[in-house]
């Protein structure tokens, strides 16, 4: 007995040792992988780099006709936008970047939240010389979506919003694996998460997790844990919290009267359906389309695109009828 309690003392003790090494290493960033990792990972052909205002922005822009503008949501990147844009870039010029801090795209300057984004996005609008053109938005890219139609509506055509937030979204609920993840991070290992954490978090972001794809674990893991992303991620949150979530975006949509698509998933446990509701309410001088998905999640481009991308690409030819 006294032998095999030595043992498990031993090897309790290995263990310890083994977990403090390991997050030792993830804290001093030995797991992170490099940005000329991931950019050879995920930046390859169709994309390419410009630099607007001094960031150096990912951009993929692919096929000829009107021009959809996409504007992927936060902790994600125009990797979201993948089916979609298959789908469309055989009669539209679809153009979809990564917006700071997320992604392949990259900003110097601390973040000064969405009103930040906003300024890049207005000056990669000018120095793209786009004239009018439909923007497709996800969740707070929706909201981007929103500001930007409000303060320019002379050069957007229409808006489909999927999983819109127009104020700060209601707490999520996550397991207590995922809590004691989130306290790991936060407190002892603070730019990094493992790769089972975020297959964690977006299958509880699909209505079905099944249909969550290795691949998008894959390049969500590696975008968001290249070396700095999270500090820079903190004050982007940090900035909205003192701005825009301070009054919300409910004055910007009643400014909108361009035709409008939103798309919700009614198993989303970030902004609930009623928000859906509510949303087309405050849209009061805009015609809205709502199209529920009842076994979809936060993502539906993502989690059904098929469905999804024709009800978008019907959307879009009635609002460009010139087009098929």
């Amino acid at each position: 007995m006294a032998k095999i309690l030595k043992r498990g003392v031993a090897l309790l003790l290995v263990l310890v040792m083994s977990a403090g090494l390991a997050l030792g290493l993830m804290r001093a960033g030995a797991f992170n992988p490099s940005h000329d990792e991931v950019q050879a990972r995920w930046g390859g052909a169709p994309s390419r780099f410009v630099v607007v205002n001094g960031v150096t922005l990912h951009v993929r822009d692919e096929g000829k006709g009107p021009v959809v503008l996409m504007l992927h949501s936060s902790m994600s990147n125009l990797r979201i936008w993948d089916a979609w844009a298959d789908r469309l870039k055989t009669h539209y010029r679809v153009i979809r970047l990564d917006w700071p801090p997320y992604g392949l795209s990259r900003d110097p300057r601390p973040s000064t939240g969405l009103s930040g984004v906003m300024q890049l996005i207005e000056a990669f609008v000018e120095q793209e010389h786009l004239e009018r053109f439909a923007i497709v938005g996800s969740s707070s890219g929706a909201t981007l979506s929103v500001l930007y139609t409000a303060a320019h509506p002379d050069k957007v055509a229409a808006l489909a919003l999927s999983t819109l937030p127009l104020e700060a979204p209601p707490p999520t609920h996550v397991s207590a694996a995922e809590t004691a993840t989130i306290w790991l991070h936060e407190n002892v290992v603070p730019n990094y998460y493992p790769k089972f954490f975020y297959r964690w978090t977006l299958a509880s972001l699909y209505g079905v997790p099944a249909r969550l794809k290795p691949e998008t674990v894959d390049w969500y893991y590696d975008t968001n844990n290249l070396d700095g992303g999270f500090a820079r991620v903190r004050a982007y949150y940090q900035a909205n919290k003192k701005s825009l979530w301070k009054k919300g975006a409910g004055t910007e949509a009643a400014q909108v009267k361009v035709p409008i698509l939103l798309q919700w998933g009614d198993r989303d446990i970030v902004l609930p359906t009623y928000l859906a509701d509510k949303a087309v309410k405050q849209f009061a001088n805009a015609p809205v389309t709502l199209l529920h998905y009842p076994d979809v999640g936060h993502y539906p481009m993502l989690e059904l695109p098929d469905e999804t991308g024709r009800d978008l690409d019907q959307f879009l030819g009635r609002v460009f009828p010139q087009h098929p």
